[in-house]
This record gives structure tokens, sequence and C-alpha cells, in this order.
């Protein structure tokens, strides 16, 4: 349970949306203006949470650029240069050239619950967004993910258990995924503060310290 004198971010987001990469890195601007606007308070406590883009994705995925092309179409030029500006504004430096495959992610998001620490879930995610879209890796090759994971002390047969089809891990995957959906989610990043107050969206990270302030506010004035 969330005391008054702490903060709960879920974040709700898929590996291969660019918006979501994006989110990552303004909350990760937020959270280091949050230290410095209140030194004296806990660090919030981040946890990652499943929603798949495509959760109908075939298991070995698709060509990354019929993919994009499909949904966004006529407006294909300008969405990839909206997003790019977006990025580059966020620091990410998107090579879109490099994406070759669109995977489906119940086994990467499987991977990332998998973690025992908030800490190990958040470094998973932002390898993998990195990955998929600074190096092109193809995330639908457990043996490649595997690789680029282990650094961060995660071995093989977890890396494993996380591609087992209709294992358990997988399965806390799929049941997270569906939660948000029942609750009405449709798209992704989202943010949840205190389980309460959230915010959809690649918000900016002052937008972001704003609601932060906004559910600590509130459940401390509940508590009282």
């Amino acid at each position: 349970m969330t005391s008054a004198k702490s903060l709960h971010i879920t974040v709700v987001s898929d590996v291969v949306c660019p918006w979501c990469f994006i989110g990552q890195r303004h909350l990760r601007a937020a959270l280091t203006e949050w230290a410095r606007l209140y030194p004296d308070r806990e660090a919030p406590n981040v946890e990652w949470s499943a929603f798949q883009l495509n959760p109908d994705m075939a298991p070995d995925g698709v060509a990354r650029d019929d993919y994009v092309r499909r949904k966004f179409g006529a407006r294909y030029d300008e969405i990839m240069a909206r997003m790019a500006d977006a990025g580059a504004q966020a620091g990410i430096s998107f090579d879109w050239a490099r994406v070759v495959r669109q995977p489906n992610t119940l086994a990467l998001h499987a991977l990332i619950l998998s973690a025992p620490s908030p800490a190990e879930q958040d470094a998973l995610a932002e390898r993998l967004f990195e990955a998929f879209f600074l190096e092109g890796v193809d995330m639908t090759d457990a043996d490649a993910v595997s690789a680029l994971v282990a650094p961060l002390g995660v071995d093989a047969d977890r890396v494993a258990a996380c591609w087992d089809r209709g294992g358990e891990l997988q399965n806390k995957a799929a049941a997270a995924d569906q939660q948000w959906r029942n609750n009405g989610i449709q798209g992704v990043p989202l943010f949840v503060f205190n389980h309460k107050w959230a915010v959809s969206g690649a918000q900016p990270a002052a937008q972001l310290v704003k609601a932060m302030a906004h559910a600590f506010d509130d459940s401390e004035q509940a508590a009282t």
C-alpha cells in the first residue's frame, strides 16, 4: 500500500511503441526534477505494467516497414517525421532503417514483469527500448534478447521461461494487458500515480511533475 509520504507510479507501455520510449525519457527527467524539488521525500516507486500494441501479432512478427506503412497509410512520412522530432527533443535518435521486424511483445512484457525489483524492471524496459529502436535487435529472437539482457544479470533460463507460450510468466503479462483493456485503455503510454490519477501520452517532464505533485498532495490530504 502506498503511504502518505510516498509516491507510486505505474507505467503502462509497450517496448515497441516509440511514444512509450519518449515517455520513458520524459519520466526519467521528471524523476530527476522531483528529486531536486523535494530532496527530503522518498524516491517514487516506479512499476512497469504490460500493454500490447498488437496482441494478435504472430509470434514471429512481421516486417516493420510493411507494418508501419499499412498502419499510417498516406500519413506515413508526416507521422514518422513527427515521432523523430519528438524523439530528438527527448534525446532519442530514432534509427527507423535499423528496425526491421515488428514483434509480438508478450515475451518481452513477461521479461520485464519477471524482474525481482522495480530498479531491474526499469533497467530492462530501457534496455529493450534501446535495443529495438536504436540497435535494430530482432526482438522475436530469444537468443538475441538473452545476449542483450545478460549484462543486467538476467540468465538464459529466465529468458527461456519468458518465451514459453502459455507459461506462467506470459500468462501474468497477458493478464496485466487484459486488465488495462478491461479498464478502457486503448493506447499507451499511460502513467498512473498512486493507483488513482492518470496521465495519458508522452507528456513533457514538467507535466509529469505536476501530476506527481497532485497525487502526492492528494494522498497526504486523504491521510489526515
